[in-house]
């Protein structure tokens, strides 16, 4: 895309409360990301520099971020039949594969899939069924952020209307990668984390919204100005309203310490944390031995409250509770709606997710 762009590209990408909240995470989206630019990057300098092997080798090196995080394999298939769509689109590529190396990368493609593939994707979806189209798009669109998506779209339109090869493949492969997204949100819950890997693709299909390749109108820089403001009030408000886009644990359960009893029972989601503050000389915060853990797998646990005299503090998340099975979460809201009373919440604001931690107290 030229140097120019690749700066800008990566600006966006750093301007951006959703890099902020998984580059400073224990899991692999960062991992995962990084894999798969690096053989995007490959892979189509093998097209546009007409090289076979590299392409191939490119691909390669973006599968294996799918073992990093398997959401990253969301941009494979994408890798795979862009150049052939590219081409039917009328973009001269210096080198695209033949329907051979088509039918024999889908072979192995299909083998992956069936084995490893099958086995990932069967334990995701027994644990997140349902569907989450909307979800998914809702929260897509905040992350990435309106001016960037809009600018993304009219850049990619723009390489296709001119036959630009480079900004054609860009663009095929993330609107490929987003579809096979929202495909599988129709059979299972997907969140924006899943497509983090895209947040580069769209970064660079935004860039060429600059004046570098060409003239712009006001309407073209207005928009670029708008992704650069829009990026910065984003990570000033994460680190600020936001909360770093995590629940107030902390809040919750310092009221809790402050408020209970002696003899009071405490049951809470992030146990972990609800232990460092309940019990602040505690060096074993998985074995939360100051409260019990209020999680799906603890299916008897609104039949034992009934039955307890004691007072009862719960904190919870209403996210989190979504994750229950319907009959479980039911059980449990018609628990807090007919024997308890809420003390408190703990809102976060601005942001798409319900991170809102709530304080309810059994008498």
């Amino acid at each position: 895309l030229g140097p120019a762009r690749a700066w800008l590209a990566a600006a966006l990408v750093a301007l951006s409360s959703y890099h902020v909240v998984w580059r400073k995470s224990a899991r692999h989206y960062t991992l995962a990301q990084t894999l798969s630019v690096l053989g995007a990057g490959v892979a189509l300098r093998g097209i546009l520099g007409g090289s076979g092997p590299r392409y191939l080798a490119g691909v390669a090196l973006a599968l294996s971020a799918a073992f990093a995080h398997p959401s990253a394999g969301l941009v494979v298939p994408a890798l795979l039949v862009a150049p052939w769509i590219a081409g039917l689109l009328g973009a001269r590529l210096p080198w695209s594969p033949s329907t051979r190396w088509m039918a024999a990368l889908a072979l192995a493609g299909l083998a992956l899939g069936l084995t490893w593939g099958a086995d990932v994707w069967g334990v995701y979806a027994s644990k997140k069924a349902g569907s989450s189209v909307l979800h998914l798009a809702q929260t897509s669109g905040f992350y990435f952020g309106p001016p960037l998506c809009l600018a993304a779209a009219w850049a990619s339109f723009e390489a296709l209307r001119e036959r630009r090869p480079a900004g054609v493949l860009v663009g095929r492969v993330l609107a490929l990668s987003f579809g096979l997204a929202l495909a599988a949100a129709l059979l299972a819950r997907v969140a924006a984390q899943y497509v983090f890997v895209l947040l580069p693709w769209a970064a660079a299909a935004a860039s060429g919204i600059a004046p570098f390749e060409r003239p712009r109108g006001k309407l073209a820089l207005g928009l670029l100005a708008g992704m650069l403001v829009w990026g910065a009030l984003d990570v000033g408000l994460y680190m600020t309203v936001r909360h770093g886009d995590r629940p107030r644990w902390k809040e919750a359960y310092a009221l809790v310490a402050r408020s209970r009893g002696p003899d009071d029972l405490v049951y809470g989601m992030a146990a972990p944390v609800g232990e460092y503050y309940l019990a602040p000389g505690s060096t074993r915060l998985r074995e939360a031995s100051s409260l019990a853990r209020l999680t799906d797998y603890e299916d008897h646990l609104v039949d034992v409250w009934s039955r307890r005299e004691r007072r009862i503090w719960i904190v919870l998340n209403r996210e989190d509770l979504k994750d229950w099975s319907g009959e479980q979460r039911a059980r449990c809201e018609r628990f807090l709606r007919d024997q308890c009373e809420r003390v408190r919440t703990f809102p976060v604001a601005w942001t798409p997710r319900e991170l809102d931690v709530e304080v309810y107290l059994r008498p």
